[in-house]
């Protein structure tokens, strides 16, 4: 008996950049909406990690506010207290997480056949956080596993 390819359809992303030159991409089906944050609408939380701003109250429903630079600790990361940043709010079954960025590039189509898993000598504690890279325009971009970030917050587990 002979098999008959199933056509995977494509995956909406929303393409983001983090500093200069670190590019993810979040599936667009758990983004909410983008929104600028001034330093006064959040409201910062003793005892957890560095990279959780604190929470914000958006639309009636609190937020957690998550510097990813910081998070995935890329050099230089350092998060601003004084200006406004800019998130993208995303949810997965009962969680919202506005995810601090520094720009937003964008919706693009990825072709799910065509995720490659991410490179090995890539440290483990990072490859568990994306789903494999994605393609956009010959650019590779890490996409993001919304559910491993909010385990990996659950648990208080930072980079190191």
């Amino acid at each position: 008996m002979t098999r008959t390819p199933v056509a995977v359809p494509p995956q909406e992303c929303f393409a983001v950049r983090l500093g200069e030159n670190v590019r993810l991409a979040l599936p667009a089906e758990v983004v909410r909406e983008v929104a600028q944050i001034s330093p006064p609408e959040i409201c910062p939380l003793p005892g957890v990690p560095a990279a959780l701003l604190g929470v914000v109250n958006r639309s009636g429903q609190l937020c957690w506010v998550l510097d990813l630079a910081v998070f995935l600790r890329l050099p230089g990361a350092t998060p601003n207290e004084h200006l406004p940043v800019t998130t993208v709010v995303v949810t997965t079954g009962n969680r919202r997480l506005a995810l601090v960025v520094t720009a937003l590039e964008g919706l693009f189509t990825a072709d799910q056949s065509q995720i490659v898993p991410m490179p090995p000598q890539l440290h483990t504690w990072y490859r568990e956080l994306f789903q494999g890279l994605v393609y956009r325009q010959g650019e590779a971009l890490a996409l993001v596993s919304l559910t491993a970030v909010l385990a990996r917050l659950a648990q208080g587990d930072t980079a190191t």
